[in-house]
């Protein structure tokens, strides 16, 4: 037998696409937090815990004084405490992780959506000879929450409004690619044409990204038996096989998710397993991951199969009564608008 990390890619087509022109679904609401702290290292690491990320603070600043803050989204809150300690947000660890760090002369322009944030990080101009135009590179970073599990988002966002300071309209091109990433941020531009040498701003930069987001992961408890978990959500777990094979278990799992999937093409069917962990845990307690595993996903149905092998000295041994599996597996994905508003960018 080969025991191997393999994916088995098939179209992932969703039965019930949301109708054209269906209004898009609310955002998921962003984890809201308190805290009555009085310095902003203690305050930084109250938001922190309530919200699962962590936040680094500098050297300096820990002891200075802050204000409390009351049931506020977590990066409106964030950006608050910071603004008042004279630090920015700064991302860290693709995004699962933040710095507060000094903001000396920069400056921020930020917009917030539920548990997304959106940020304009530069600006850059360019004149292209060829073609007897000048064009300016907005460069964005849109992040969120760790929590969420963001499957793919738009490359380029949809901009519906772009004017100068002087009111102007300029003219947004962007072209219409999906992104999936790895982790909890997304670099996109805008490129703007039409401003002028008089327009010192970019006044307002506003539109939506496009998002595919499951909420969190389902805790499944599975008995090493053919039989099926309690259904969440509208998602179904279920054991399809336990055997063993030489010194190796092997567990057969199938995953089928309600007709309101959205579609997926056939190169983006692995993104909906990605988060998705399986571990075999004893009597006492102790988990143990598996040694490999096999993923294939056709419709609405994932089809997984785990590999535990046996070591006396660092894997399971002895499984029988009183063992079992959890699975956690990511919520039906919902498809959502990211909408953001930006104003008064500098322009070089």
């Amino acid at each position: 037998m080969r025991i191997g990390a393999v994916l088995i890619l098939a179209a992932l087509v969703g039965a019930a696409a949301p109708r054209p022109g269906a209004p898009a679904p609310t955002l998921p609401p962003p984890t809201r937090v308190s805290t009555d702290q009085t310095t902003v290292g203690a305050a930084a690491a109250k938001l922190a815990e309530q919200a699962r990320v962590a936040v680094a603070v500098p050297d300096g600043y820990a002891g200075r004084s802050c204000a409390a803050v009351a049931d506020a989204p977590f990066w409106d809150a964030l950006d608050r405490l910071a603004a008042g300690a004279g630090l920015r947000v700064a991302l860290r660890k693709e995004g699962r992780a933040v710095e507060l760090v000094p903001k000396g002369e920069s400056r921020e322009v930020v917009s917030t959506a539920g548990p997304f944030r959106v940020v304009a990080k530069q600006v850059t101009g360019r004149a292209l000879l060829t073609e007897g135009i000048t064009v300016h590179d907005v460069l964005l970073d849109v992040h969120w929450e760790p929590r969420l599990s963001v499957f793919r988002i738009d490359s380029y966002p949809h901009v519906t409004q772009a004017d100068d300071d002087r009111g102007g309209a300029l003219r947004p091109q962007t072209a219409g690619s999906k992104a999936h990433p790895s982790g909890a941020v997304h670099e996109a531009s805008v490129k703007l044409g039409g401003v002028t040498r008089e327009a010192k701003r970019i006044g307002v930069l506003k539109g939506y990204f496009g998002v595919t987001v499951s909420e969190k992961l389902l805790t499944f408890d599975l008995k090493l038996a053919p039989g099926k978990a309690p259904q969440q959500q509208g998602v179904e777990a279920a054991v399809k096989s336990w055997t063993k094979d030489d010194d190796t278990w092997v567990a057969e799992l199938e995953l089928t998710y309600p007709p309101a999937l959205p579609e997926f093409e056939s190169f983006e069917a692995s993104s909906i397993t990605a988060a998705n962990q399986v571990r075999l845990v004893g009597p006492g307690g102790k988990a143990f991951a598996p040694t490999g595993q096999a993923v294939s996903v056709a419709g609405r149905q994932v089809s997984a199969t785990y590999y535990f092998k046996e070591d006396r000295a660092k894997g399971p041994t002895g499984v029988g009564a009183g063992w079992a599996l959890k699975f956690d597996a990511a919520a039906t994905p919902v498809e959502f608008r990211v909408p953001f508003e930006l104003r008064d960018i500098p322009l070089p």
